[in-house]
């Protein structure tokens, strides 16, 4: 059986799960390339998420995000560690692209953690709604049939960036 470390690792789960702030402490500690497919996307556009979203609409950031992750086969394997945006396992495409591309691993929290983080970020055109927690609730239950079949599962809630990368070096381990 292969080692799953030889794989890239690519991180999925709702906004403000600690994809990005795991996902580069997991690259530094194996040594590789950290991608965060919401920065590639303001790269390639010149515009944030927020203002692709509000001047072009979330079905154009979608598309983007579509062409991000087809390109994620073009790196080595065992190169990369990737947080891919929130919804990105809406696409059934970028499903089978994201698996393809590497191990999924799902990082999860509870809806109140979610909106206690993603409020204090700010920049979440999904949250700019009355009922933060409500709309953290239906994306979830849409999401999650998705999230939920990772290859490997992490909660978030009360737990440090480092104590997370570590938890998922284990586990890759086959710990």
């Amino acid at each position: 059986m292969s080692n799953k470390l030889d794989e890239n690792i690519i991180l999925i789960g709702m906004m403000a799960t600690g994809k990005s702030a795991v996902g580069k402490e997991l690259a530094a500690k194996l040594g590789r390339t950290y991608l965060d497919t919401d920065l590639l996307i303001e790269q390639k556009t010149g515009m944030t998420i927020t203002e692709i979203f509000k001047d072009h609409g979330e079905e154009c950031f979608r598309d983007h995000e579509s062409e991000v992750i087809t390109g994620l086969k073009n790196y080595p394997r065992g190169s990369l560690v990737v947080a891919a945006g929130g919804g990105a396992v809406i696409r059934e495409e970028n499903r089978y692209n994201l698996s393809r591309a590497g191990l999924l691993v799902h990082l999860k929290a509870s809806p109140e953690k979610i909106v206690k983080r993603a409020l204090k970020e700010g920049g979440r055109p999904l949250l700019d709604v009355e009922d933060p927690e409500a709309a953290v609730r239906a994306i979830l239950e849409e999401r999650d049939p998705y999230y939920n079949n990772s290859d490997i599962c992490v909660n978030t809630d009360n737990r440090s960036v480092k104590e997370l990368a570590e938890e998922i070096i284990k586990k890759l381990q086959g710990g």
